[in-house]
C-alpha cells in the first residue's frame, strides 16, 4: 500500500458522493483525507479491525468479504466504511483490492471536524450516503425476494 498523497480537488470532484459539494467544500475535504493505492489481492481493511475511516473508490475494484465469501464487488465511484460516519466501530467485513486500486481515505476524526465546521457539506454528504445505502438495501431485498420465490417454486415442484 502506498499512502500519504494529498489529493487535488479535481481528483475528487467526479466521485458521485462529492459531486454536489462546492469547490471550496471539495478543497477542504481534499485536505482532510489522503490518497492510498493498493495492488491486486492486497488487504485494505480487515474484519474486526477498527473502522475509523470512510473510503471513496477513485479507480479499481474491491471485494467486500468474510473469509472466502464475497458479499459485494465495488468499483470506482462507490464507497465503503460509511459506518465510520456514525462512530468508529469494528469492521463487519474485510475489503481486498481485486485490481490496482486508488482510494481516498477520510479518517473519522477529520470527517467529524468537517461536519462540525460545515453543516451544509455534512448534509450533502449524508444525503448521498443515505441514497446509496437505500439503493443497496433495495437490491438486497430484491435478491432475498427472488430467493424466496425460488424456494417456494422448488418446494411446490417436490410435492
Amino acid at each position: 500500500m502506498d499512502t500519504g498523497a494529498v489529493p487535488t480537488p479535481t481528483l475528487l470532484e467526479k466521485h458521485p458522493l462529492l459531486v454536489h459539494l462546492s469547490p471550496d467544500q471539495l478543497a477542504r475535504l481534499a485536505r482532510a483525507g489522503e490518497i492510498e493505492s493498493y495492488n491486486p489481492a492486497e488487504s485494505i481493511v480487515v474484519e474486526g479491525s477498527l473502522g475509523d475511516a470512510l473510503f471513496l473508490i477513485l479507480s479499481g475494484q474491491v471485494a467486500v468479504h468474510r473469509g472466502a465469501q464475497t458479499f459485494a464487488t465495488l468499483q470506482g465511484g462507490e464507497f465503503f466504511g460509511e459506518m465510520s460516519l456514525v462512530e468508529p466501530a469494528p469492521r463487519s467485513a474485510s475489503v481486498t483490492a481485486m485490481s490496482a486500486t486508488f482510494l481516498f481515505r477520510l479518517p473519522h476524526d477529520n470527517l467529524r471536524e468537517l461536519i462540525s465546521d460545515d453543516p451544509n457539506a455534512a448534509s450533502i454528504l449524508l444525503v448521498q450516503v443515505v441514497k446509496t445505502l437505500s439503493d443497496r438495501l433495495r437490491r438486497a431485498n430484491q435478491m432475498l425476494s427472488s430467493v424466496d420465490m425460488l424456494a417456494d417454486w422448488l418446494a411446490g415442484s417436490m410435492v
